[in-house]
């Protein structure tokens, strides 16, 4: 009985201290042994625990590393093992907020939505993927091996008979995909591992913990040092621009929809240093894709319009019809030629992959964007080349941004 009320004392007090140490990153790794609350697992966890042991540091929610209720010399290990990749078993906070776990070695992977597919392909773990959706078929440019593999059906409604026949160890989709998938494979031995939606944590937080699941977490280290340094360099110049000297961006997003604040694409363009006029707008999908009409457009009388264009552009066509069609739809609304944007030809549609800030590459389209917001301050950055770069460091595949695909019209060059 008293270690019932030991163990219970102990968890209610570890759910109610969240102690982030000073030196803690801009993210915490939501995985059970990081016991310092920082955004990674080394040997200041270890540290850490053994405070916590002795009583001379307090308890966190993420310090109980096995799980069981109790601190102790178990939690080393388990950290101990976690650093050295040699873990068998790995719990984490889900996309719900809750306890989940992952069960080691993962040899085989099935992977659903594109944007996923490419954070594995960050990792360099794209070869122990053994199936996909039938989204991923669709871009065999982009995902030239991947598109090969067997689909296990469309994401929202996941065929779970090919699931089995695959034998994966693992399988890594979105937080909404298929939402019964859980209960569908219960009793079997393969996890279900969940990406969070972008408002739930960051890109970087996500990678992050994809890369301790997948025992690639240098490989992911890797990627957010160059992501940060690129980030860093449109920062270091939009910080000093005043709020009176930036311009006001109207996101045209298909069927008269916009984007408000806790949008990908506005944090985006927010990076970049334009405002967003619809970022206090509420409406559409979880409050974010507000749906406006010409008129206000019009009131509001932006400086600069983007046009997302979701399909009919990106990286598996190099025909720009779709795109420029857009282009000709948005300059020829009615009453826009009274705006800012259309008078000094400052309209311009975009592939949503570009500037999605869920994608791993976000930090590519706000570069795109702080050259079109600041032309003469940006005259040095050259987001093509930084474009080109994560294809060919990080995507690992055959494909020349220059040569192919459509990603701006009118084009780059051309601004």
């Amino acid at each position: 009985m008293s270690r019932y009320i030991h163990t219970f004392a102990l968890l209610v007090l570890c759910a109610s201290l969240v102690v982030i140490p000073s030196y803690a990153a801009n993210f915490t790794l939501g995985i059970f042994g990081n016991a310092n609350m920082d955004d990674t697992i080394d040997e200041m966890d270890v540290i850490y625990v053994e405070g916590i042991i002795d009583g001379s540091n307090e308890c966190t929610s993420l310090a109980d590393a096995n799980k069981d209720g109790e601190i102790d010399e178990k939690d080393v290990t388990q950290i101990e093992q976690i650093i050295n990749g040699e873990e068998e078993e790995l719990l984490y906070i889900d996309c719900s907020g809750e306890a989940a776990t992952v069960h080691k070695p993962i040899e085989r992977i099935i992977v659903v939505y594109d944007n996923t597919a490419e954070v594995i392909r960050i990792l360099g773990a794209q070869d122990r993927i053994v199936g996909v959706d039938d989204m991923i078929l669709e871009y065999p440019r982009y995902f030239p091996e991947l598109s090969k593999l067997p689909s296990v059906g469309a994401r929202q409604d996941l065929d779970v008979e090919r699931i089995l026949e695959l034998d994966p160890d693992v399988i890594i989709l979105g937080k909404s995909h298929t939402p019964d998938l859980e209960e569908k494979l219960e009793g079997t031995d393969i996890d279900v591992v969940r990406v969070c939606v972008y408002r739930d944590e960051t890109p970087a937080h996500r990678l992050m913990r994809l890369g301790y699941t997948l025992d690639e977490e240098e490989n992911a280290r890797e990627y957010l040092d160059w992501q940060d340094k690129c980030l860093d360099i449109i920062s270091d110049k939009v910080s000093e621009i005043p709020e009176d000297g930036r311009p006001k961006v109207f996101v045209d997003r298909p069927g008269g929809t916009t984007v408000s604040s806790g949008s990908g694409y506005s944090e985006v363009v927010e990076m970049a240093g334009g405002i967003n006029i619809g970022a206090d707008l509420r409406g559409g999908w979880e409050g974010v894709l507000p749906t406006v009409d010409p008129e206000w457009v019009i009131e509001q009388n932006p400086d600069i319009i983007v046009g997302i264009l979701l399909v009919g552009g990106g990286y598996e066509t190099d025909d720009e019809s779709v795109m420029k069609a857009r282009y000709d739809e948005i300059m020829e609304t009615s009453g826009f030629d009274l705006i800012e944007a259309t008078k000094n030809d400052r309209v311009y549609v975009t592939h949503a992959i570009l500037i999605y800030a869920p994608g791993p590459g976000y930090q590519i389209g706000a570069a795109y964007l702080a050259k079109l917001f600041y032309p003469e301050l940006f005259e040095d950055l050259d987001p093509k080349a930084m474009h080109q770069e994560y294809i060919d460091i990080f995507q690992g595949i055959d494909y020349d941004v220059s040569k192919q695909g459509v990603f701006w019209y009118p084009n780059y060059e051309d601004w």
